[in-house]
């Protein structure tokens, strides 16, 4: 294939598996074969910086042609470069991770977001389309972003957790300092700030997959020219099978 292999990233607004995308993706570029262009919805945008992970996705998506960063609030839901996937540029779409609205939207044709949009022009354009939902199982284990433990924080004042933090995302709400994930970018700082580890992060929870996230995925499933990845390190396999001439 050379040194051009332009491939399309689709990133939603879900935390579960985007870590395990980030790091396939990383292997995928390794030996400089394979272009990423990345496509974020709002919700993307907001979920890759409060997971600390734009700085590696600008590594990903270096800014050439075809490795460009394409945000929802810059390019809109409906940008132009969608449509070089109905021109064929790319030899794929991957979406991953795909949220449950997301996958309900792809569902029942709705293409309101930068993201679903990309699908919907590959799905016109004859380009594979490859989702990971994040809603297969009927109980999913999750990983929590940061809080704070109202019953250990002890309140000091000043709080070297919010004196910390770069992005003034701890506030003081009902006397107790509380941070706002929409700013937060996943420094750490206010973790080794407070002495009493008043601030959780990592903490595992278990959550209930509705019966109609399931239905959906079942439905994504029998879609032409949609295929359905269980894990985000099946995408290897996928550009294995691309390079060699057969997706």
């Amino acid at each position: 294939m050379g040194t051009s292999l332009p491939i399309a990233w689709g990133i939603t607004g879900a935390g579960y598996f985007l870590k395990e995308t980030f790091d396939v993706m990383n292997e995928i570029i390794k030996d400089g074969d394979v272009k990423v262009t990345t496509y974020l919805s709002a919700a993307g945008s907001q979920v890759v910086k409060i997971y600390g992970l734009w700085e590696e996705l600008k590594k990903i998506s270096n800014g050439g042609y075809l490795q460009e960063i394409l945000t929802e609030d810059k390019e809109g839901e409906a940008s132009p470069k969608t449509g070089r996937l109905l021109r064929g540029v790319y030899k794929i779409l991957i979406v991953s991770p795909a949220t449950a609205n997301t996958v309900a939207k792809i569902v029942h044709g709705i293409a309101d977001t930068l993201v679903t949009n990309a699908v919907a022009q590959a799905q016109k354009g004859g380009v594979p389309v490859y989702v990971v939902p994040t809603d297969q199982q009927s109980i999913v284990e999750t990983t929590l972003l940061y809080r704070v433990d109202r019953n250990v924080c002890k309140r000091c004042e000043p709080c070297p957790a919010i004196s910390i933090c770069p992005q003034h995302a701890i506030q003081v709400v009902d006397i107790y300092p509380n941070i706002d994930i929409s700013v937060c970018r996943n420094c750490k700082l206010c973790i080794t700030a407070c002495p009493f580890g008043a601030i959780k992060y990592g903490e595992k929870v278990k959550f209930h997959t509705r019966k109609i996230d399931l239905e959906n995925v079942e439905h994504l499933k029998k879609m032409q020219g949609i295929t359905v990845l269980e894990h985000p390190k099946q995408i290897m396999d996928v550009i294995k099978r691309l390079k060699g001439g057969d997706v």
